[in-house]
């Protein structure tokens, strides 16, 4: 049986597409927003919704705004590197469509996959640089993603979660919930109760 935490941890090999996704790795020279085709009739468009322009014209080309290496590399136990602030990332997408109709959003982050309508989409890596938001040209970026189509249940699941009512009646000390949880479990209760309908 697999320890819970592994799939949180970064691989020892390389990343590699499951078996039965089609790759895609494709260098982003026309700018943002920019179409890669996936499935037919499918494909992602990758935008980068920032709501600013000075900011990139005044960059250096070929700064890196967001790099998946920043996400599959190892860190050092003893001394963490901190994580950007979320403020500070930049929120990179990949809107996947069929002709107009939007399917689902996708957000890019290493390992990611989603069900988008028709197809499956997971992401494996990618390199931006300020020069593509910016317009076309070749400033060093792209894009790797891989596809299926969506036919089939996930390989892989966790345990389902435990239900609110079970967790409340074990032993407090074999438990740990947060105050978070615990006012809305409360708030749950009340609900229930003004509507005479509690859960014995």
């Amino acid at each position: 049986m697999a320890f819970p935490i592994d799939r949180f941890l970064v691989p020892e090999t390389p990343v590699a597409p499951p078996a039965g996704f089609t790759e895609v790795r494709r260098p982003l020279t026309a700018g943002l927003p920019q179409r890669v085709e996936l499935a037919d009739g499918t494909h992602g468009v990758l935008i980068l919704p920032t709501g600013l322009a000075r900011q990139w014209l005044d960059a250096d080309p070929l700064a890196v705004v967001s790099a998946s290496a920043d996400e599959s590399a190892a860190r050092p136990v003893p001394a963490p590197r901190p994580l950007p602030a979320v403020g500070a990332r930049a929120p990179l997408r990949l809107v996947v469509r069929q002709g107009t109709r939007i399917l689902g959003s996708v957000p890019l982050a290493a390992g990611l996959r989603r069900a988008c309508g028709p197809v499956e989409v997971v992401v494996l890596g990618w390199h931006l640089t300020a020069g593509t938001v910016r317009g076309a040209g070749d400033y060093g970026s792209w894009l790797w993603v891989g596809w299926r189509v969506a036919d089939r249940a996930v390989d892989t699941f966790g345990p389902p979660p435990i239900n609110a009512f079970v967790w409340r009646r074990r032993p407090p000390g074999t438990r740990i919930e947060s105050e978070q949880g615990s006012a809305r479990f409360r708030y749950r209760y009340l609900v229930d109760k003004k509507l005479r309908r509690v859960v014995r």
